[in-house]
């Protein structure tokens, strides 16, 4: 017993000394890019590959819409803790328990990427920070934003049903305020497409496991609307990835840091 009591103090002065010294990944105003076109067409720049330093991890714009369980749409900026929303494909919806973080103010930049459904004509823009994970349709697995290109496709709700979205057009646009919403499945449906909660860290389940001990936290506390900050649990996981990249354990956790590069049709 007195060994347990042990290795839990121990445990706690170690998380507090994560976070005494992690530096926060919040500071400044969106991203600061760097495009290169490599693709050429009658003196037009076809496609650029373009390179990210995140100042802010701004995950979805305020203008993003969101479906509530009475089948009306509203945009995340006037989605409230508590709303329940449409979480996957399922039909299923969920309260929002928090925001990871969120700033009503200020225009902040995405990527502006188009979706098509195979199956119909019904087509969407889901305005997404680089870093942010969605889920691709092909692999089943959430993948960073900005690595997916044109005829990708992702997970695209048509008519109550998962389709695949071909991405036919990626753009770098600024939208007005930033909110990464989380719900107690750690996925959430943005203008059609099924989107994790998560981001900058390339491992969805790993990221909702650590979340876990705030979705815990939540539940004693209450959530938070407008924190501009991410939670300090987070902070330490990417703090922790790094150690365990350093020590070559990358493969072992099969996770990784977004690197801050993405490919775009033309610049908004």
């Amino acid at each position: 017993m007195k060994s347990r009591v042990s290795t839990a103090v121990h445990l706690m002065f170690i998380i507090l000394l994560i976070k005494i010294n992690i530096r926060s990944v919040n500071s400044g105003q969106g991203y600061d890019s760097t495009c290169t076109c490599n693709s050429v067409s009658g003196n037009v720049c076809m496609q650029y590959t373009c390179s990210t330093t995140a100042n802010t991890v701004a995950c979805f714009s305020g203008s993003s819409i969101i479906t509530l369980a009475d089948g009306t749409n509203k945009p995340l900026s006037h989605i409230k803790i508590g709303d329940k929303v449409l979480v996957n494909q399922h039909n299923i919806y969920e309260p929002i328990l928090s925001f990871i973080h969120a700033k009503s103010d200020g225009l902040f930049s995405f990527l502006a990427i188009q979706i098509q459904s195979t199956k119909s004509n019904l087509s969407s823009t889901i305005f997404v920070s680089p870093n942010h994970l969605v889920f691709n349709f092909d692999s089943g697995k959430a993948l960073f934003a900005g690595k997916f290109h044109v005829g990708n496709r992702v997970q695209f709700i048509d008519n109550n049903e998962i389709v695949p979205g071909e991405i036919i057009n990626i753009e770098s646009t600024k939208q007005e305020g930033y909110y990464a919403p989380l719900t107690s499945s750690g996925t959430i449906v943005v203008n059609g497409v099924v989107a994790s909660n998560y981001a900058t860290v390339s491992n969805h389940e790993l990221a909702h496991q650590v979340m876990g001990i705030y979705r815990w936290w939540i539940d004693l506390f209450g959530g938070s609307l407008l924190n501009e900050e991410i939670p300090w649990m987070l902070q330490m996981m990417l703090y922790v990835e790094q150690i365990i990249r350093w020590c070559g354990g990358q493969t072992i956790i099969k996770n990784y840091i977004y690197d801050g590069k993405f490919e775009i049709s033309s610049l908004a």
